[in-house]
């Protein structure tokens, strides 16, 4: 049973879904039309696959760290199945990119609870969101998580909300002065921000379709439990607990309202929160056929979506 397999924390869990990453990776990208197999597109497309990997990582690594839900490899193997569920992500290496600088950036944000290197942390994060920003724009929104952060950790130092400022302009000045070397500062304006559109035709397809109501649904009916927890969390966990709840919202607000593109991609960025907030809900429900049901939609939708043709 997957509740009780993914239900610990051992290397093969680990193992089983790596594996399980390289084969749709591979077969994706061979069977697909999107990209012309050449040397070129596979060391790219193997970079891309590596950061995925190290994203994976830094998620299991910021949720251990920080107990926000206990030793088990829920979350891992949520976030895989809903990468599978949207298959042109893989196909946009700049989420990929930027969403790997945005669990780089909460690791961050969640460490704060620790008044260790506050000011380091605080610019650490800012730095890696605006980095992220560059390859999708509307990332930078996840400042909103920092400042809460502060708000929450650290308030009553004045610097500590001037802070962020010099991450983001330590990243601007570097991206500026290497865009006057090579397509020019203007180029580099207007090609870093991003429009938004509210085009949802990408939607009426069941490819996609189906996938995003799961996720809404699981999104209302665990993050309502979730909510819940969060009066019997203790106190070092609470801010944490509302931290992942805001990192959702955020992530909310750019798949509805501002993504400049509309092909699935954009739902990236509610994989994580998502992933947390369903964990903690499978960890402390005591219905286990409920659970296992949960885990085993998560699983079945990619895999009949890899059979379905429009």
């Amino acid at each position: 049973m997957l509740t009780s397999f993914f239900g610990v924390s051992k290397p093969i869990n680990f193992a089983i879904i790596v594996i399980a990453v390289l084969i749709y990776f591979s077969g994706l990208y061979v069977l697909s039309d999107f990209y012309e197999l050449t040397a070129y597109t596979i060391i790219n497309q193997f970079f891309i696959l590596l950061v995925y990997l190290f994203s994976l990582g830094v998620l299991n690594f910021v949720v251990k760290k920080n107990t926000l839900t206990k030793r088990n490899t829920y979350i891992v193997y949520l976030f895989v199945c809903f990468s599978f569920a949207v298959p042109t992500t893989f196909f946009n290496s700049d989420i990929i990119i930027s969403g790997a600088f945005i669990l780089l950036a909460l690791r961050r944000i969640i460490s704060l609870k620790s008044s260790n290197d506050f000011s380091k942390k605080v610019f650490d994060a800012a730095f890696w969101i605006t980095i992220a920003s560059l390859f999708f724009f509307w990332s930078f929104l996840f400042l909103i998580v920092l400042y809460f952060a502060i708000l929450f950790y650290g308030r009553l130092d004045y610097r500590n909300w001037l802070i962020p400022f010099t991450g983001i302009f330590a990243v601007l000045i570097i991206a500026v002065t290497y865009s006057m070397y090579t397509d020019g500062v203007v180029d580099f304006a207007l090609n870093y921000v991003q429009l938004p559109t509210l085009d949802f035709t990408a939607y009426s397809s069941l490819s996609l379709l189906l996938p995003a109501s799961f996720f809404l649904a699981l999104y209302l009916w665990c993050g309502t439990f979730y909510i819940s927890q969060i009066s019997d969390a203790s106190q070092t966990l609470k801010a944490s607990y509302f931290l992942i709840l805001i990192s959702s919202a955020v992530a909310l607000i750019i798949i509805l309202f501002l993504a400049p593109l509309r092909d699935g991609s954009e739902l990236y960025f509610i994989f994580g929160p998502l992933a947390i907030i369903s964990a903690t809900y499978i960890e402390k429900h005591k219905s286990f056929w409920f659970k296992e049901m949960l885990l085993w939609l998560a699983l079945l939708i990619p895999l009949f979506l890899l059979f379905w043709h429009n």
